[in-house]
């Protein structure tokens, strides 16, 4: 438990990764290294960002070529540090990492890194992992010894079907160990749920109604449903509800989900409950142009688009027509966090699925200056402190 670790490298300083994922490995430290553990016609975007996401902490592989480089690599800079903002102060969860003589960006400044020249740095990426690791089991600890209301464990289940073409289901999921709480005991029931239709809806694709498997030639199948906590505080907690799947095609598909839930009592949140109807024509203005602004600089990032075609720009003829739209179904999908909301854009939504699975932040410091009406939002982002 806490010992997954996202190393994120430009592709030409992988030789260095793979050294660095060797040592973590035989460390008995769980690292995550792109090359290592993305499978021929996964979907590496959205494999990549779930990892990203659920790593316990993140090295950065920083060199002249990284810290350069436009593309995913300065994405996933950028997603580190805003998920670095959901952490204590004191947390270890960013180690930036030198491979070469290259300026340290300005954003990663307040990190402590570490400089390589020999094997010793390894052994200090190594402590401060431990260091981290420590506190964690300590926190867990006392949260079972006090019997904290929002400890939690996590189940794994695999299930393998079929003879020459095999279909695999796996499934990760969590469950709230004290369910002597009404809510918690509701919220462990809706997890268990959507688990148990991921499991029978998926099966029905490959078995007879016999229950037989079906003769079907071809690469092998893959479902994968991972259900994690994207917050949880007393008041508020956000559900990760990450969805694959791999059926031989030229390449498989995930969605993502965010299940937003106020606990004591339970019920679900959808985005505009978090906004009086008066201020909803301003709200929805502000998400979309917000959310088309951040859609552009990673398009461009992506596709290294040229600055005089980004000056010609606009949202019908960068997104699919009508995308962004100031409506609220197109927004619908989301995650609430202690700072602000993330809007999740699945493949398909606003562009190609080159363009994959795509997370705009919008800080709650940006929407208050939008809505006339703030006690609603100012009152629960109070209780999620």
């Amino acid at each position: 438990m806490n010992d997954k670790v996202f190393i994120s490298y430009a592709k030409e300083d992988y030789t260095f990764a793979e050294k660095l994922y060797d040592f973590l490995k035989d460390s008995n430290f769980k690292p995550w290294l792109d090359k290592k553990e993305i499978l021929p016609g996964q979907d590496w975007n959205y494999i990549l960002r779930k990892s990203l996401r659920e790593a316990n902490y993140i090295i950065l592989l920083l060199s002249h070529t990284s810290v350069q480089k436009r593309g995913y690599v300065q994405r996933e800079f950028k997603l580190a540090l805003e998920y670095y903002e959901e952490k204590l102060e004191d947390d270890i969860y960013l180690i930036p990492l030198k491979i070469d003589d290259c300026e340290i960006p300005e954003r990663l400044n307040k990190f402590q890194w570490v400089e390589y020249n020999s094997e010793d740095c390894f052994n200090l990426v190594f402590s401060s992992l431990c260091l981290q690791r420590d506190k964690y089991e300590s926190f867990k600890r006392k949260q079972i010894a006090s019997k904290e209301t929002f400890a939690y464990q996590e189940i794994k289940e695999e299930f393998e079907y079929g003879n020459t073409t095999k279909f695999e289901l796996k499934a990760n999921y969590i469950q709230f160990t004290d369910e002597s709480i009404p809510s918690l005991f509701e919220v462990n029931a809706m997890i268990k749920g959507t688990y148990i239709d991921f499991i029978t809806n998926s099966r029905r694709n490959f078995l007879e109604i016999t229950g037989e498997v079906k003769d079907i030639d071809g690469i092998d199948w893959y479902y994968e449903l991972s259900l994690t906590p994207n917050m949880i505080t007393k008041s508020v907690i956000s559900i990760n509800e990450n969805f694959y799947c791999y059926t031989g095609g030229a390449h498989g598909i995930g969605v993502i989900k965010g299940l937003n839930l106020h606990v004591n009592p339970t019920f679900s949140i959808v985005i505009q409950d978090l906004f009086e109807y008066e201020d909803n024509n301003k709200v929805l203005n502000f998400i979309s142009n917000f959310c088309y602004l951040e859609l552009q600089k990673i398009y461009n990032e992506w596709a290294e688009t040229p600055d005089e075609e980004i000056q010609l720009q606009t949202k019908e003829t960068l997104f699919w027509e009508g995308s962004l739209l100031p409506e609220w179904e197109k927004y619908e999908s989301y995650f609430i966090t202690k700072t602000g909301i993330e809007i999740i854009f699945n493949p398909y939504s606003v562009s190609s699925y080159a363009f994959g699975i795509q997370i705009v932040t919008i800080p709650f410091t940006e929407l208050l200056k939008v809505i006339k009406e703030k006690d609603k939002l100012e009152a629960l982002i109070q209780k999620m402190q």
